[in-house]
C-alpha cells in the first residue's frame, strides 16, 4: 500500500468522523398512551376536581419544528354527578369518548440537540384546537362539537422516549351531557336552574388531568449546520 493509498483512506476516515459529527437523527413524530383522571362540570356537577374518574387513551403527534407540532388525542372515561330535587336525589353516571386535533406551542426547543444551545429536554407547552364527543345520549351517532385547550409540560426521558403530564378542557358547544333516555332524570339533570339560554357560561366543561409517555418515530437526517433535514421538512433554529 502506497503513501497515496494512505493517505486517501485517512481523508475517507476523517471525512465519515466528521459527517457522524455534524448530522443528527430527527424524528417528525411521536406515538403514545396517556391515563390519568377526568371530571366534567356542568348541571349536575359545579366543583372543580369533583366526582374524578379514571380516563385513558392514546395520541399520534407530528413535529413541524422544535416549537410547533400537531397532535391527534383520543380518549375515552366516564362522567359522574348529582342533583337534588324535590327531595329526590338524581344521579348522573355515563361513559363518554372524544377525539382531538390540536396545535401544540412549546416556550422551549423541545429537542436534545447539542448543537443547537437553545435546546432543552424540557418544555412547558399550551394547546387548543377542535375535536368531538359521543356517549351523551343512547345510539348517538354524530359527535358533539366541543374546543378542546389546556397547558402541559414535556420532559424528554432518553434520546427517542418523552414523558408529558397535562390539563386538558374539552368545552362542548351544547349542554346536554346530562341527557338520558329516562325523560324524568334528563328534566331534572338538565338545566335546573334554567339557565340555559341566558347563561353563555353554561356549556358543559370535561377536564382530564393525565400523564402520558410517547415513542419517537419517523426518522430524517439533519444536517445541524445548515439548519435543515434531509429531505427539507424539519427546520431548526441554531444561532
Amino acid at each position: 500500500m502506497n503513501l497515496k493509498m494512505i493517505r486517501f483512506i485517512g481523508l475517507c476516515i476523517l471525512c465519515l468522523m466528521f459527517t457522524k459529527a455534524s448530522a443528527q437523527e430527527v424524528y417528525k413524530a411521536e406515538i403514545g398512551i396517556n391515563a390519568g383522571g377526568a371530571y366534567y362540570l356542568g348541571d349536575a356537577n359545579n366543583q372543580l376536581f369533583k366526582n374524578m374518574q379514571p380516563a385513558f387513551g392514546g395520541f399520534f403527534r407530528y413535529k413541524f419544528n422544535p416549537r410547533l407540532a400537531l397532535k391527534v388525542e383520543l380518549l375515552s372515561t366516564s362522567i359522574k354527578g348529582d342533583f337534588v330535587a324535590d327531595n329526590i336525589l338524581y344521579k348522573l353516571n355515563k361513559s363518554v369518548n372524544s377525539a382531538d386535533i390540536v396545535g401544540e406551542f412549546n416556550f422551549f426547543d423541545f429537542e436534545k440537540n447539542k448543537n443547537n444551545r437553545f435546546s432543552k429536554t424540557f418544555s412547558p407547552y399550551i394547546f387548543a384546537g377542535i375535536g368531538g364527543m359521543t356517549g351523551m345520549y343512547t345510539g348517538q351517532k354524530i359527535p358533539i362539537l366541543g374546543i378542546p385547550f389546556g397547558v402541559g409540560m414535556k420532559l424528554k426521558l432518553a434520546d427517542r422516549w418523552n414523558l408529558h403530564a397535562q390539563w386538558s378542557n374539552k368545552l362542548l358547544l351544547a349542554d346536554n351531557l346530562e341527557q338520558n333516555t329516562d325523560p324524568t332524570l334528563s328534566t331534572a339533570l338538565n338545566n335546573p336552574g334554567n339557565l340555559n339560554g341566558s347563561n353563555i357560561f353554561n356549556n358543559d366543561l370535561l377536564s382530564t388531568v393525565t400523564i402520558g409517555i410517547s415513542f419517537d418515530f419517523w426518522e430524517t437526517k439533519c444536517d445541524c449546520k445548515s439548519g435543515v433535514s434531509k429531505n427539507g421538512n424539519y427546520k431548526k433554529r441554531h444561532k
